[in-house]
């Protein structure tokens, strides 16, 4: 496979993954499951729940390590989240949210072992440097049934990702609410707590652009280390069928 054909795996394998497990992260069931265990703000469950893995960190710290939320506002909410039941214990839970969420919408997916096992590849092979959410939740013990472990596994890329955007983004000059806005668009933007009138990031759209392609060119360097070309486009192929799998059968 030619670079070119591992960079178009790296594009069509991302987005899949990432939507994924956004639908988890999102979902009025992940909010109602938070809030029965005692996180009175469901989006606090959130970024205890996502940040648990990097411990018993201050508030500035993990809304560095998030970066693209208002630091202000994601520092409360982990304040406010660590508050309920630590850290660790946050993290724990989380996980386990993951597993129940994908034993309850993803069984009917083909190819989950495969993702899953495809997915621990790139996993076992890539550096954690300058990836701490990745670095934490690579060390989280996976679920033995495939729908848990595939959601688990993509959850995992999914930071992987993240931090690898994050890194671009951080050195580009484009500012969070000029990506979120360019990106997608005003309700994430407000969601993520930025007090408006929000800068529409036109004048850094070729920036944001580059960040993109730096983000696809360096996870598709991570995935040639990993995979073959056959074993990317199945990764990518897979990801895709999972996530059509997940919409169909998740409750609106």
């Amino acid at each position: 496979m030619s670079d070119h054909d591992m960079l178009d795996a790296a594009r069509t394998a991302g987005p899949p993954i990432e939507e994924a497990v956004r639908i988890f992260m999102l979902h009025s069931e992940t909010f109602a499951e938070s809030v029965a265990a005692g996180y009175r703000d469901p989006f606090a469950g959130y970024v205890a729940g996502r940040g648990g893995v990097l411990g018993e960190a201050s508030g500035v710290t993990v809304s560095s390590v998030f970066a693209v939320f208002e630091p202000t506002f994601l520092a409360a909410l982990w304040e406010q989240g660590i508050a309920v039941r630590g850290a660790s214990g946050a993290a724990e839970l989380y996980w386990g949210q993951v597993a129940g969420f994908a034993r309850r919408y993803l069984a009917a997916a083909e190819g989950l072992e495969r993702i899953a096992a495809l997915g621990e590849e790139i996993t076992a092979t890539t550096p954690a440097a300058g990836l701490p959410l990745y670095a934490g939740w690579r060390t989280m013990p996976l679920a033995d049934d495939a729908p848990a472990r595939a959601l688990q596994v993509m959850f995992i890329l999914r930071e992987l990702w993240g931090g690898v955007h994050l890194n671009a983004l951080t050195i580009s000059g484009v500012t969070p609410v000029e990506a979120h806005m360019l990106g997608k668009g005003y309700q994430y933007t407000k969601m993520f707590g930025w007090p408006e009138p929000f800068a529409d990031g036109a004048d850094n759209k070729d920036r944001y652009a580059e960040v993109e392609q730096t983000t696809s060119r360096r996870m598709a360097e991570i995935l040639a280390a990993a995979l073959d070309g056959d074993e990317a486009d199945e990764l990518a192929r897979l990801s895709a069928r999972a996530l059509a799998s997940l919409k169909a059968s998740v409750p609106g």
